[in-house]
């Protein structure tokens, strides 16, 4: 991953389930250590995508929210851009 300061950081990640049109699941392997878990639940309006980021170490993970949080919120967005202009 390439940080906006120019620096490289590692990001290792394992798909560890896919059941398709319902979930992925992600293990990242690369400090900070997290599991993320994408639910895909049809709704009358389109589809609902549920984004559950779980950290190994909850001191780890409240150190990082002012990073995580909008970062999850930007691969949203990106992802949103993506559905809707296919």
């Amino acid at each position: 991953m390439h940080g906006p300061n120019e620096k490289d950081y590692q990001n290792e990640a394992e798909f560890i389930d896919i059941v398709p049109n319902e979930k992925v699941v992600i293990r990242h392997h690369s400090l900070p250590n997290f599991t993320l878990t994408i639910l895909i639940t049809p709704s009358q309006k389109g589809t609902l995508v549920e984004w559950i980021q779980e950290f190994d170490n909850d001191e780890v993970a409240e150190s990082v929210a002012h990073i995580v949080i909008p970062s999850n919120e930007q691969n949203l967005d990106r992802l949103t851009a993506e559905v809707c202009a296919a």
